[in-house]
């Protein structure tokens, strides 16, 4: 156990924080910090070293070392590499006879005759080591080590940063890292749009409200019309399901409540960008508090959605796009639509955007054009024709490529071409393994933008329809015909197929804005999926009716209900879908009774499963929330995420009951979720018998290509071998292991997707 600090080193620790907070730059910090160490510990040396992808050393900064040439460890070797593996201090006196001493050349190191290293620990990953070094043969006292560990602690935190911002001696090949929004590469030049940022609006009290009132209506009135414009273009160049995206928009501007949002404020005396600001973050922290990741994302449509109204309000027109010619990289803080589909005509080939999720709608728009994209990147400085580089397959942007490393990508480029070519040649063909096992492969959706690239990627049906996106999208409860409408046009494009059709997942963890909220401290363990529609039983019997009288007599409706974790929930819900298909039946409507079954995700309907064999139908996995449940890990808390994995033992050895038991009874079962499109993930749920995924409709080739190339007898050995494993690190080992022994040509795009 690490010795406590006293008062005086508290005050040091304090002094020496505070003065790196006033630095200019991180360079400026890790400066500041190695030299106000080596001052305040009284010793001649204190360097900083970072680890590199290869788990060698690089030496940032030193107080007291030469740096007359760069400083890089090999692996492993010497006393800092030993703090790096071993993950703790070594505090020793003549380091230079230590077995693992390693020597730095030119460094004159050689002066110095005592040695503690510490490692910095960021969520359990040693990304440096802090090392102060002396000329006296004297180890530091339990009172500095404690000093120098409890800074290590702050210096990881800033490691983070320059991992993403390296300190360079060239201004080239400058990485920036954000989040995946579509997969593939691009290699162009910056075409860059900034937007006024509603967020920045200062709260100013308005000098008449009949005249904010009056500037509200206008400028609802004129954002109506742009919409209209912008929907047209859209339209023509992207087709229906993006154009959608801007009839969601509308909705939100019509809805009541943010319209009395913005009239209460104006009301109260503020002025319109003031009302404009508190009604977008009143909505938008709604949808941000959702635990379903898409749901979450609908936060950045309103944002959008404000932005755009204030750009009106301070009579900023479309700004105009620079001439450029060649590949164009779309770069800004939230991007406009019309922009998009604009450049979309001349040679658009990557989208970089400084916010964003990967489930918003720029995202949507860029796999709808099949172009990388990535979101959310922070930090990133770029002006007109500066050259970048998209890599969406590792949700990264390299400013300043060199003209190596564009060389290399445009290789790479060239050779991801290639393989779509191939991949795109096959879509149509079934996914089919090499000893003739057929397995289905169906797409996820919830918006009219997702069922358009679901069709071009050669799904066979809709695996998983979210029904409560359309709720979470209107200014009210659609009605039974609006419902009708929407469940009928998807399965009128997936005709003769099947198609899902989840009940309503909503709940206090995903909320309606238009109904009373409830407050619950553990909104995933409570009032969600059908026990809120159970609660609500006039939604479901609403939704049911509209679902069935819009499949009519065909037979492609399955209805599928989300968290049922026991009979008397599995009971009730297929009671009123009996008594619902008998109402209509009497009114004369020609219908055919659909295929139900149940979502399992809720850990104790695994067991109930054989006690309802005869009131199902089929059964789909969630593997998003299994997993979770299970494991008792929130994938999208990064204090706990790496942690998550659903090729944990215990998750395959639930799926491996699951499957077991509906093949012996017979009972179609399929897949959804993340482990659907991981590849590795599905070499395992095809050896357990899973003969039906559904996934994000853009990874339908890839993981069809995968299918194509496998013997299901080559993984009797492997699955055998996955259970005698205890972690989920060595079975995912064992797994890419596999994937590298097979002959086929997507190998390297494989090896790419990291599992979500």
């Amino acid at each position: 156990m690490a010795p406590s600090l006293p008062v005086n080193a508290l005050t040091i620790l304090t002094q020496i924080i505070q003065s790196a907070a006033r630095a200019s730059s991180l360079e400026s910090q890790i400066n500041l910090i190695v030299d106000q160490i080596s001052e305040q510990l009284a010793v001649d040396v204190c360097s900083l070293y970072r680890r590199l992808d290869d788990d060698s050393l690089s030496l940032v900064a030193t107080h007291g070392l030469s740096r007359s040439i760069p400083v890089v460890i090999p692996p492993g070797s010497g006393l800092v590499g030993k703090v790096m593996l071993g993950q703790h201090t070594i505090n020793i006196s003549e380091p230079s006879q230590h077995p693992d001493y390693f020597y730095v050349a030119h460094s004159h190191e050689e002066e110095f005759h005592s040695f503690c290293g510490v490692p910095l620990i960021y969520r359990g990953v040693v990304n440096g080591v802090l090392v102060v070094q002396s000329r006296r043969p004297d180890c530091l006292c339990s009172e500095q080590e404690a000093l120098l560990s409890t800074l290590a602690v702050h210096l990881a935190h800033l490691m983070i940063s320059l991992a993403s911002g390296p300190l360079r001696t060239r201004n080239e090949n400058i990485f920036h890292s954000g989040i995946r929004g579509a997969q593939g590469l691009a290699l162009g030049r910056a075409i860059v749009q900034l937007h006024p940022n509603l967020a920045k609006v200062q709260r100013l009290q308005s000098e008449s409200s009949v005249r904010e009132l009056e500037g509200w209506h206008h400028m609802k009135q004129a954002a109506i019309e742009e919409m209209c414009r912008e929907r047209v273009i859209v339209l023509k160049e992207m087709g229906d399901g993006p154009a959608s995206v801007l009839d969601a928009y509308q909705m939100m501007l019509q809805d009541p409540l943010f319209e009395q949002l913005i009239e209460a404020e104006i009301k109260a005396g503020f002025q319109l960008p003031w009302a404009l600001k508190k009604a977008v973050e009143s909505i938008s922290e709604q949808f941000r508090v959702m635990e379903d990741p898409y749901l979450r994302a609908r936060a950045e449509d309103i944002e959008h959605l404000g932005d755009k109204l204030y750009q009106i309000w301070k009579g900023d027109g479309e700004q105009s796009l620079p001439e450029s010619e060649g590949p164009l990289i779309l770069v800004g803080d939230r991007i406009s639509v019309s922009v998009i589909a604009k450049l979309a005509t001349r040679d658009l080939v990557g989208i970089v955007c400084f916010e964003g999720a990967a489930l918003s709608h720029i995202a949507v728009f860029a796999n709808a054009l099949g172009i990388p994209a990535v979101m959310g990147v922070e930090g990133l400085s770029v002006s007109n024709g500066d050259p970048l580089i998209v890599d969406g397959t590792r949700g990264e942007v390299i400013c300043a490529p060199s003209q190596v490393m564009q060389n290399e990508y445009r290789r790479m480029i060239r050779e991801r071409e290639l393989l779509d070519v191939r991949l795109q040649q096959d879509i149509h063909l079934p996914a089919e393994t090499l000893d003739h096992q057929r397995v289905t492969l169906m797409a996820n959706s919830g918006l009219q933008a997702d069922v358009e690239p679901g069709l071009r990627f050669g799904a066979e049906g809709v695996g998983l329809y979210r029904t409560e996106v359309p709720f979470m999208l209107s200014e009210s409860l659609p009605s039974e015909q609006e419902q009708e409408s929407i469940y009928q046009n998807v399965l009128r494009q997936y005709r003769g197929k099947p198609v899902y059709l989840r009940s309503l997942d909503i709940g206090s963890d995903k909320s309606l804005p238009y109904l009373p909220g409830i407050h619950e401290d553990n909104p995933a363990l409570g009032l969600r999926g059908i026990r809120y529609s159970l609660d609500n039983i006039s939604l479901l019997t609403t939704q049911v009716k509209a679902a069935l009288k819009a499949a009519g007599d065909s037979d492609q409706l399955h209805l599928l209900f989300p968290m049922i974790g026991s009979t008397e929930q599995l009971d009730e819900s297929i009671a009123l879908v009996k008594s619902t298909f008998e109402e209509l039946t009497v009114q004369g409507f020609a219908l055919r009774y659909p295929k139900i079954g149940m979502m399992v995700e809720v850990p104790s309907c695994i067991s109930l499963l054989p006690f309802w064999r005869s009131k199902l139908d089929f059964i789909s996995v969630g593997s998003n929330d299994l997993s979770q449940y299970l494991l008792a890990i929130d994938r999208n808390n990064p204090l706990v995420s790496k942690w998550f994995d659903p090729l944990h033992p215990a998750v395959l050895f639930e799926l491996k009951r699951i499957v077991d038991f509906a093949k012996a009874e017979d009972l179609p079962v399929s897949l959804c979720g993340e482990m659907a499109s991981d590849p590795v993930a599905v070499i395992f749920l095809l050896a357990l018998g899973f003969r039906q995924l559904s996934m994000s409709a853009a990874k339908i080739p890839l993981i069809k290509s995968l299918i194509r190339h496998i013997d299901l007898g080559d993984l009797v050995q492997l699955l055998t071998e996955a259970l005698r494993l205890d972690t989920a690190a060595s079975i995912r080992h064992l797994g890419e292991q596999f994937i590298a022994s097979l002959d086929m040509p997507c190998k390297e795009l494989l090896a790419e997707i990291k599992r979500p």
